[in-house]
């Protein structure tokens, strides 16, 4: 398998009437004849997704397609969707594609079709760069969500973990593309399939209808659309694969879904809160959100800005990965909420100074390594930063233009507005005990079947959470007003610390990092450190907030060893020990049993300083794990985020 990170190819096209055409396969896009029509007729229709569609009911209904295209697939399946399917139920279409379009071809390509408009303007607002991964997008608030596996389908399928109702097998025909059409793709078609599962595909090849057959599908030849005699739709006949991929150790198996009506209780009301509770909503779910404040976002969440942005390094990893994800799918959610509420931030661009040599070294060692596209970060010299930020800079660096800021406690305020979502405020949880098969939450006076927990470092107060590790590192930041005299910062600034342009006249920054310090008072030396690090980043503005009357607040990261989150199913640990002992012997033991968790019971904590980036898209994960619903993310990356994963690297160590 390629690296799940390195550069995409995008397509090359040519332009034929307003239809596009790939030049590496000498094929079009869709049919001349009527793009829409012929969506409607091989796909929807022998999927049978308007009678469906209206009778869904549950976990989200999820379609599955083998080649993204130009996204009109998509398009036609959404308005569908929103036409005919009951208002409190969740899409998920999931879709691949090698060679994706670029961001302009992709808006030409949908200038063809204006019944579209309002789903083509939400994707090119949330189209994610040309690097290969999985990137969850959300749209329509949350009725329908479109994960791109952006690389090779057959290396990105192996990587999803899924149950799909209805596939769309599109992407170039057989003749032209033989790679895509093989064992291994029907394989994974297979693996990913529910009992009754149905697909569609234009072709009538025989190697499709072979390979389909022979992985479990009953396969009917359909009139074709236009001048194609002849097409393939089928359903599959056998009882269910196992869905987990291949490469998933048994320790990280997903929990059972959650059949429940009641109400799932979510502690916390910061960004891991909301998010979760958001993307339980969203999915029909009734939430109730406990906090202790008397209001969301009071602690950790709670600074005036937050840098939205990831930090990349040269040669691409799994955890960076993750957080390429997390910068994309929080960037969609922004690009789509501040258009109504400006107030919440903006793609305004992140500049990442080089202000030391080690600094100065690792982004040269990005721009050589070019792994990234220049859409995606750009290197940039002194002068050109100090333009782009409207400010003089001290270094030039690395330049993010789709990254930004966020006001943290807006966002967790538009979240928790969701119908379906019950606030209540200054309602501390002070116990977490489970008794007759139901979670109860001392002093609230609340019980559940399913709770997660969203209140950082707090979390380890509760019995069944305290082995977690995690960690508060104190941090202050500085608020000032902007100098009349300067000009504003038109971007935010990254050096040894951040900035982000002013919000109604007020610039936030900073923020100090205090190991093993519990105190919550704002401190002089740390509005001090604040204010330094801020001028060897931008001189002439640092020089002016030292005359400016400063404001703090102190919060506290929560973090974990590996400065990862924690985001997934709590497993019960002394019997989590006792099952997989012999990984202390043998990390390569045969082991059968699967993980012994705490039923209901998940986490989502330990985002640091990452938790603009991270919350949300764990956010997604949780829900997706109590619903069944399909991982928002690729296998690999869920299982770098599993709250045992320290309890098996420390039973591998000897250390536990």
């Amino acid at each position: 398998m390629s690296d799940p990170q390195s550069p995409l190819q995008q397509a090359d096209l040519e332009w034929q009437d307003g239809v596009p055409s790939s030049t590496l396969f000498d094929d079009i896009y869709f049919n001349r004849a009527g793009g829409v029509a012929e969506t409607r007729h091989v796909f929807l229709n022998a999927n049978a997704l308007e009678q469906r569609f209206s009778e869904a009911s549950g976990a989200p209904f999820v379609v599955a397609e083998t080649g993204f295209g130009t996204g009109l697939n998509f398009l036609c399946c959404r308005a569908l969707w929103l036409q005919q399917a009951p208002a409190k139920q969740q899409l998920h279409y999931i879709s691949c594609e090698k060679y994706p379009l670029s961001a302009a071809d992709l808006r030409q390509a949908l200038s063809n079709f204006a019944e579209f408009s309002d789903g083509a303007k939400q994707l090119l607002k949330s189209y994610p760069q040309p690097v290969a991964g999985a990137y969850t997008l959300v749209f329509d608030a949350g009725r329908i969500l479109l994960t791109l596996l952006l690389g090779d389908a057959l290396e990105m399928l192996p990587r999803l973990d899924a149950r799909v109702d209805a596939w769309f097998l599109d992407g170039f025909a057989p003749a032209r593309n033989p790679e895509l059409w093989n064992e291994q793709l029907f394989s994974e078609i297979a693996r990913l399939s529910r009992p009754g599962s149905t697909f569609a595909t234009f072709t009538a090849a025989g190697v499709v209808r072979r390979g389909l057959q022979e992985v479990g599908f009953e396969v009917i030849k359909r009139p074709g659309f236009g001048r194609k005699r002849e097409m393939l739709s089928g359903r599959m006949t056998l009882a269910p694969f196992d869905a987990t991929p291949a490469d998933t150790p048994i320790w990280f198996q997903r929990p059972a879904a959650a059949i429940t009506d009641e109400p799932i209780v979510v502690i916390g009301a910061g960004i891991a809160g909301a998010s979760t509770a958001y993307a339980l909503a969203s999915q029909g779910y009734r939430v109730i959100v406990l906090e202790r404040h008397a209001a969301p976002a009071m602690e950790g969440s709670g600074n005036p800005q937050g840098a939205l942005y990831a930090k990349l390094p040269a040669s691409p990893t799994l955890h960076s990965h993750f957080h390429l994800s997390g910068l994309i799918h929080t960037s969609a959610l922004l690009a789509t909420l501040s258009e109504e509420h400006p107030e919440l931030g903006q793609c305004c661009g992140v500049l990442q100074l080089a202000l030391t040599d080690k600094e100065a070294e690792r982004q040269q060692q990005v721009i050589e390594q070019a792994a990234y596209p220049n859409s995606l970060v750009r290197a940039v010299d002194a002068a050109t930063a100090s333009e782009l930020a409207g400010i003089t800079t001290g270094e030039g660096g690395l330049f993010f233009p789709t990254a930004g800021w966020i006001a943290p406690a807006r966002l967790c305020e538009l979240l928790l507005s969701h119908p379906n979502i019950e606030c209540h405020y200054n309602t501390p949880v002070e116990t977490l005990e489970r008794r007759s098969g139901r979670w109860h939450l001392g002093n609230s006076g609340f019980s559940s079947e399913q709770v997660v927990v969203c209140c950082a470092s707090q979390a380890v107060r509760f019995d069944p959470l305290s082995q977690l590790p995690l960690k508060p590192i104190r941090g202050q930041t500085s608020q000032a007003s902007a100098p009349a005299g300067l000009p504003p910062l038109k971007t935010v600034v990254c050096g040894e610390g951040y900035i982000s342009p002013p919000l109604n006249g007020e610039y936030c920054f900073g923020a100090s990092f205090v190991l093993h310090d519990s105190n919550d008072q704002v401190r002089q030396e740390e509005h001090q450190h604040n204010l330094d690090i801020l001028q060897r980043a931008l001189p002439k503005l640092g020089q002016a907030l030292q005359q400016q009357s400063l404001e703090g607040k102190v919060a506290f990261r929560c973090s974990t060893p590996d400065y990862l989150p924690l985001a997934g199913a709590v497993a019960d640990h002394d019997a989590f020990i006792e099952t997989y002992a012999k990984l202390r012997d043998d990390a390569r033991w045969p082991f059968t049993a699967r993980p012994p968790l705490q039923r209901g019971l998940f986490v989502n904590v330990g985002h640091g300083s990452k938790g603009l980036l991270s919350g949300p898209i764990c956010g997604q994960l949780i829900a997706a794990l109590i619903s069944g619903a399909p991982l928002p993310l690729a296998a690999d990356q869920v299982r770098i985020l599993n709250p045992a994963r320290f309890m098996v690297k420390n039973l591998i160590r000897k250390t536990l």
